[in-house]
């Protein structure tokens, strides 16, 4: 008697840690590209079409730093959840000889962190750039208003097609230019040069903090757990790594919904097909904005501040 051969085996495809942090952070990478292009091109006096607009009229300038809203959100989440914080941290608690675990190649990258500390934007003026683009309570009562008309969409389709709601589509129509004026308006010269340090940097802190010898060292097993025990140690925020991954998702659904709005906040008949892959994605990302808690960093009492663990 002959035994059947056995199944091939099975392969999965192969997923980083923090795939779609990784994704949106590529995303926002390519979008402030995009950006300083649109920029440039605004600036040119060659730009091709350049006509003389009417006051207060969109133009392309306005489209060029709509561009980098998606970003600077993004970005503004990710310094609310502590990442860089956690990164300057770390590469100063190296600098300064208190990591004593051999951390292998990831130690370059933080040395070049840490040497770099002087060339990019400072704490301060990074939080005073968020605090004007994202001014609250402005943005999220506007942000709301828009993911709420934009997964109203939702249920507009069925199998003979799209059913458009006037009502609904004039809804998302003024809920995108509000919150395209007030993004316009705030995106000034400073964040739109800002844009490109800020995601550079925060790619620069991301590439060693989700290194597992680093985590190990903090005795943490995740990039959530050690951005919030370095924020307990500071303090700054209580240490939760559910809190700091709220802020992260909520980062990236946001700069998926502005990054549908640098494109379409001048349409004025906005109709989306949930059965279409890309409408589909953007209703999604809008409601996962939605269903994130807001979440305000709250100022610790020191003398409850636990201290940063490292193992010798």
């Amino acid at each position: 008697m002959r035994l059947a051969p056995p199944p091939p085996d099975v392969r999965l495809p192969w997923r980083p840690a923090h795939a779609g942090l990784l994704r949106a952070l590529a995303f926002a990478t390519a979008q402030v590209a995009g950006h300083e292009r649109a920029v440039s091109l605004a600036l040119s006096a060659d730009a091709p079409g350049a006509i003389d607009l009417p006051e207060g009229a969109p133009n392309a300038m306005d489209a060029a730093q709509l561009r980098a809203a998606g970003p600077l959100y993004f970005a503004a989440e990710l310094e609310a959840a502590g990442l860089l914080r956690c990164g300057e941290l770390v590469a100063g608690l190296f600098a300064s000889g208190a990591i004593t675990q051999p951390l292998g190649p990831v130690a370059q990258s933080i040395n070049t962190f840490w040497r770099g500390r002087r060339d990019r934007l400072q704490p301060g003026e990074r939080e005073a750039i968020f605090n004007r683009v994202v001014e609250q309570p402005h943005f999220d009562r506007l942000m709301m208003a828009l993911c709420r008309a934009i997964v109203a969409q939702a249920d507009n389709a069925d199998d003979r097609g799209v059913r458009p709601d006037l009502r609904e589509q004039t809804g998302l129509a003024v809920a995108a230019q509000s919150l395209a004026e007030f993004l316009a308006q705030r995106i000034d010269a400073m964040a739109s040069i800002a844009v490109r340090d800020v995601i550079d940097t925060i790619n620069a802190a991301i590439g060693f903090l989700r290194d597992r010898m680093l985590q190990s060292a903090f005795g943490t097993h995740s990039l959530w757990a050690l951005i919030a025990t370095a924020s307990s140690s500071d303090g700054m925020t209580p240490g939760s790594a559910t809190t700091v991954q709220s802020h992260a998702d909520r980062g990236r659904a946001g700069q998926a919904v502005l990054a549908w709005l640098a494109s379409n906040y001048q349409s004025r008949n906005v109709t989306l097909d949930p059965r279409a892959p890309a409408d589909a994605d953007l209703i999604m990302s809008a409601q996962r904005w939605l269903d994130a808690t807001p979440l305000q960093p709250t100022q610790a009492t020191p003398a409850l501040t636990p201290s940063l663990p490292i193992a010798a």
